[in-house]
């Protein structure tokens, strides 16, 4: 028999140590995230759970957010950008039975407070208990989304002649035009940074992060900004996430006119080997648009695999989520126009 109660301020001082128990946790689901979340979108708030068996021990969390556009419509998100979240459970427990305590108490708090839906993304390759425990409190799931993965337990060693050999042709060219990799902790390379991604994200129709996100995330344990240069120019740059045995290739730019010297690549090779050497076991590249064949082909170079992943709703308020639907695009576009204003 499982609880999910309300973390307790104690509990959640222990939060990240909790989490790091489960094999799956990644830097998504940690506090530093939560918080930079959190400071950065007023919209958000931030529930933390903790899972219990009939002993009182805790044998699992609930990281979500409370996600408010404008008032009177909220939605209930494992994590925002559909990125996986759900419930992180211990090994050895009834994932099923955990995951229906989990659905009745946000069940209980989506119906007293009157959210429109409830949405939770599992990890690729997910554990089929925690499935079919969504599916029996009532979600439906979707299943057609995917993500690639590159498995670098065996050392870099290994995972380098794993990689295509374009993939090594371009790292070779990278280093021999001079282009320079180096990690950064400043904020004026974040804001070079930040510059070239929100070029990119215009030019693509896409909606930016906020500079003050990116930033709060450098400055944190769990995030590491990382940049090539050529001739002391800038021209591209990655902010990566990790945490427990996980990286996630989170947020990328670049400066079109120089991809010829293949900057990218230098970039995720330099991750790899620093991943690599600190002992972590995956590489997360994100997940691609099924259209864009030329990005899963790009990250299949690299010996990563596809592999599937879900997301599964709960709906309570039909009227609510098209009153949302009909004006995401109309909020996206402004958001987007204010990010430049704000570094």
């Amino acid at each position: 028999m499982y609880k999910t109660e309300t973390a307790t301020e104690e509990e959640l001082r222990d939060w990240n140590n909790t989490i790091s128990k489960c094999n799956y946790s990644e830097a998504l689901h940690t506090l530093e995230w939560q918080n930079a979340l959190t400071s950065s979108f007023k919209q958000l708030k931030p529930l933390y759970f903790a899972i219990k068996n009939s002993d009182d021990k805790i044998v699992g969390a609930m990281p979500c957010f409370a996600f408010s556009p404008f008032p009177y419509v909220t939605t209930l998100l494992s994590m925002p950008w559909s990125l996986p979240g759900g419930p992180l459970i211990l090994s050895g427990e009834n994932s099923t039975g955990a995951t229906l305590s989990v659905c009745n108490k946000l069940d209980e708090i989506s119906r007293r407070k009157s959210y429109y839906e409830t949405a939770i993304t599992l990890p690729a390759d997910y554990n089929e208990e925690i499935a079919n425990g969504l599916l029996s409190a009532g979600y439906s799931g979707q299943t057609d989304h995917f993500t690639h993965i590159l498995d670098i337990k065996k050392g870099y060693d290994y995972v380098w002649k794993s990689y295509n050999k374009r993939v090594r042709g371009a790292i070779r060219k990278a280093d021999k035009t001079g282009v320079v990799v180096t990690e950064s902790e400043s904020e004026s390379d974040m804001m070079g940074f930040y510059k070239m991604y929100l070029s990119m994200m215009q030019n693509f129709g896409s909606t930016p992060k906020p500079f003050s996100l990116l930033r709060q995330l450098q400055k944190s344990s769990i995030a590491r900004l990382v940049v090539a240069w050529l001739d002391q120019k800038m021209i591209a740059g990655l902010l990566f996430i990790h945490f427990n045995r996980n990286v996630r290739l989170w947020c990328e730019a670049s400066e079109p006119e120089f991809l010829s010297y293949r900057p990218n690549n230098a970039i995720i090779d330099y991750i790899i080997q620093w991943a690599s050497n600190r002992g972590y076991s995956f590489i997360d590249f994100g997940a691609s648009p099924p259209e864009n064949e030329g990005l899963v082909a790009f990250k299949e170079e690299w010996g990563a695999r596809k592999a599937s992943f879900s997301i599964f709703t709960r709906l309570y308020s039909p009227r609510r989520k098209k009153l949302w639907l009909i004006s995401e695009p109309s909020i996206r576009r402004i958001y987007a126009a204010v990010q430049g204003f704000r570094i």
